[in-house]
């Protein structure tokens, strides 16, 4: 019986195959999430930018006037902390800023989960957040003191949120967005604005001693603690939506789906033709 052994020239060439399978998908898994089908189900995450931040604005002519204002509010888009508080002569108005431009305007988006490293520090029966979808004209990016003039009728509600159990430290709270396809903005930069329960609802505070405050970590505090906005497209599992807290660091800009399943698969499929070849070298006599 006739045995053959690989060639040089045969070695080569399958050499070359391998490395451009490779290559290729080099290229192909890290861009899966700006391939997204419709039909496709997975998710992806957005950490905010060094835009985020708070406008912040006194006044002594009394809460209708504080709150309605179209004065130049103070801006703090570079503190490792974004503020929300009311008093009745104080206003503090956060906002985030994601860059979601890498989601194609194909795509199906199904729900979004806001995850920011915060706590409660003022009435803890009394604290709610609103949480309102900017759009392309408001609010700018980055702020200008004008912002503080809140085009409330024309922003979507995202989220009510009762924070008075977020009291016990600094920890990620997850909080689910209604409205999502409507809010994330996949053609550039999806925009969040981020109310006391007071400001929202024009609910003059009780005193000047009511701190309603609620305080979340910035861009600037760096990997571990900054907002991040997780996108879903598809069907989504109910328990994936469920739960309003989430403790730990994402894995962020991982779209996870049919695409990377596939790239694993064909990893492994070139491995093990890999080690065939390295056994057949290594015992001459085997029948190929």
């Amino acid at each position: 019986m006739e045995h053959s052994r690989p060639g040089p020239y045969s070695h080569g060439r399958w050499m070359s195959h391998l490395v451009a399978v490779s290559a290729l998908l080099c290229l192909l898994i890290p861009s899966a999430a700006s391939m997204v089908l419709a039909d496709d189900s997975g998710s992806t995450s957005f950490v905010s930018s060094p835009s985020d931040g708070h406008l912040r604005l006194n006044g002594n002519d009394g809460w209708p006037q504080l709150r309605d204002s179209s004065e130049a509010a103070e801006v703090f888009d570079s503190l490792r902390y974004v503020k929300v508080n009311t008093r009745p002569d104080i206003i503090y108005r956060g906002f985030l800023f994601f860059d979601t431009s890498s989601l194609p305007d194909s795509v199906d988006i199904s729900a979004a989960r806001l995850h920011i490293y915060a706590k409660c520090t003022g009435d803890l029966d009394d604290t709610h957040l609103y949480i309102l979808g900017g759009n392309e004209e408001y609010p700018h990016d980055p702020l200008v003191p004008e912002d503080f003039a809140i085009p409330f009728g024309s922003l979507p509600v995202c989220a009510h949120v009762d924070t008075g159990e977020w009291a016990d430290g600094l920890a990620y709270r997850t909080v689910s967005l209604e409205n999502a396809r409507q809010v994330v903005d996949t053609g550039g930069t999806t925009k969040l604005c981020l109310l006391e329960r007071r400001d929202f609802e024009n609910a003059t505070p009780r005193d000047l001693k009511s701190e309603n405050e609620l305080k979340l970590f910035s861009y600037e505090e760096g990997e571990g603690y900054q907002p991040y906005l997780e996108v879903f497209w598809g069907e989504v599992p109910q328990e994936t939506m469920q739960g309003d807290n989430h403790d730990g660091d994402p894995t962020r800009g991982v779209p996870t789906g049919p695409m990377a399943v596939v790239g694993v698969l064909l990893l492994l499929a070139a491995g093990i033709w890999w080690e065939r070849q390295r056994r057949i070298r290594s015992h001459p006599g085997t029948t190929r």
